[in-house]
């Protein structure tokens, strides 16, 4: 063998072992809270196919049950809402803010978190944020405009590892709001819809979806039933309404909701949505 022959295979050998290294392990990322941001719906999609190629090791594995909380925290500028979050934060597993700032007193709620840039006001960044006791197998950003303001409105893709091989999709989003008809609402709904589409395991979708009219909620609904997915109920809903409809919500597929609680509180112009929620199990 030439010395040159040698030479090669030893390259080739050590970008395979940095490639496994890279791929198996992605902690490194998600442990700073680093969201890799997609450029498009298709950029997306490709991360996580990738990602569903891998194995994951054992401390990315979610319970079969766990407990999520979604709140828009009105970026946090209410008197007592860091208080009333923590308490809320302390029994949750997942968390998904919208209207969440990017700082310390948040990020530190959970080991994991990832946020995905919103509106900008002044200095004040906000977004939605998707914080976990585990890390992400992989988490990516969609962004779409309102088309008055021209100010983005995003959505964070997170999955998670399962026991079973499956993997838990969890879509976190803070849906347009101020728009003649539903065009850019149905907009960001479909491209949610696609990464939904090419999922296998269980989903769960929530946020501020901003739904205040008959024609958005019928728009939701058609397109999450569609995909399999079932709506949270509520047997004290006490979620903050517009023209009697609620607009924050929580749907799965393939989870089973065994408790809901929306808790009335002054910390935020919204109320929080807690629920318990287990990962349908796989038929052997």
């Amino acid at each position: 063998m030439t010395a040159y022959l040698r030479i090669f295979l030893l390259l080739v050998c050590l970008s395979v072992l940095s490639w496994y290294s890279f791929s198996s392990d992605p902690s490194s990322d998600e442990q700073q809270g680093i969201t890799k941001t997609a450029v498009n719906l298709a950029n997306c999609q490709q991360q996580l196919a990738q990602s569903r190629m891998q194995t994951y090791a054992e401390h990315y594995i979610l319970p079969y049950e766990f407990k999520l909380l979604s709140w828009n925290i009105y970026k946090a500028q209410i008197d007592g809402l860091l208080t009333d979050l923590q308490n809320l934060n302390a029994g949750a597993d997942i968390v998904l803010l919208q209207e969440a700032i990017e700082e310390p007193s948040l990020t530190k709620l959970k080991p994991y978190w990832r946020f995905a840039k919103g509106y900008k006001s002044g200095g004040v960044q906000s977004g939605v944020m998707t914080l976990s006791r585990w890390p992400a197998t992989v988490h990516c950003t969609l962004t779409h405009k309102e088309p008055w303001l021209r100010s983005p409105k995003a959505t964070n893709i997170v999955e998670y590892a399962l026991p079973d091989q499956q993997l838990l999709l969890s879509i976190n989003l803070h849906a347009i709001n101020f728009a003649f008809g539903v065009s850019d609402f149905k907009q960001q709904l479909d491209d949610a819809a696609a990464i939904m589409q090419t999922h296998k395991g269980p989903i769960v979708f929530a946020g501020d979806l901003n739904t205040w009219s008959d024609e958005r909620q019928a728009l939701l609904q058609q397109t999450l039933t569609q995909l399999g997915l079932h709506e949270a109920i509520y047997l004290d809903d006490k979620r903050t309404k517009a023209f009697g409809l609620a607009l924050d919500q929580v749907w799965v597929r393939g989870v089973k909701i065994k408790t809901t609680i929306v808790p009335e509180l002054v910390s935020s112009d919204h109320n929080p949505i807690i629920a318990t929620l287990t990962i349908e199990q796989k038929v052997q």
